[in-house]
């Protein structure tokens, strides 16, 4: 069974509290910092338990597909490559999709289909970089009757339309949010994940839908996706 860091309990803070404040000469902020610092190594602690713990899913699956142990596994220099990436990145964010993004690219990181390492390095570092809508706006541009038919959202028939039209309708994170979705396109382009068009182009109601995606934009979402459902992670508002 694995070991998981012991997180530290309210009383043993104020243990620590106790023990550094009675060696200590008063000074403003002593006591304090080391409540911060204590506060820190907790959430640090717990949201690191909670990492592995999931990723422990995601390695068990992984096995289970090459057919190699995680002894044999961890003695892989590219599956330990994906693991630290991954496991860096996870440490900074608390959004479940971000962190379900992070587990798929560790599951993804073997096999005949697996991106190069540079390309992983790279994943990895835009998972990081990108926030949860950048995430869903590719696969909405990707396969936008995917998106829809997946977000239970009725297709419009229209005789002219444009992309942003499609894209504010596809849900409420992107309507009336132009200026907001035209940012998150940007980091897309210049990551070449998606091609360089204009959202404000009108064309035929059907002209809205093919996926604007690159070749590598296809690969990250290859790479990112897992169809295993992720465990249940909480994510704040």
């Amino acid at each position: 069974m694995r070991d998981y860091p012991h997180v530290p309990t309210t009383q043993e803070i104020l243990e620590k509290v106790a023990e550094g404040a009675a060696g200590l000469v008063p000074v403003v902020g002593g006591p304090l910092a080391l409540v911060v610092q204590s506060a820190l190594q907790v959430g640090h602690a717990r949201r690191t338990a909670e990492w592995f713990r999931d990723l422990t899913e995601t390695v068990t699956r992984l096995e289970e597909r090459t057919g190699r142990s995680v002894a044999d596994l961890a003695g892989d220099d590219v599956f330990m490559d994906a693991v630290i990436a991954a496991t860096r990145a996870a440490q900074g964010t608390h959004d479940r999709e971000k962190l379900a993004a992070l587990r798929a690219g560790v599951e993804h990181c073997l096999g005949p289909q697996a991106p190069s390492i540079d390309e992983q390095a790279r994943f990895f570092r835009l998972v990081d970089q990108f926030t949860p809508a950048h995430l869903r706006l590719l696969a909405l541009l990707d396969d936008p009757a995917g998106f829809y038919a997946r977000s239970g959202i009725q297709r419009e028939v229209r005789g002219v339309a444009t992309r942003m039209r499609l894209i504010e309708d596809a849900g409420q994170e992107f309507r009336d949010r132009r200026d907001w979705v035209e940012l998150l396109a940007t980091d897309l382009r210049q990551a070449s994940l998606v091609r360089d068009i204009n959202f404000m182009t009108a064309m035929t109601g059907n002209g809205v839908w093919p996926s604007t995606a690159t070749d590598l934009g296809r690969r990250f979402l290859a790479f990112v996706t897992s169809p295993a459902p992720a465990p249940g992670s909480t994510s704040g508002a």
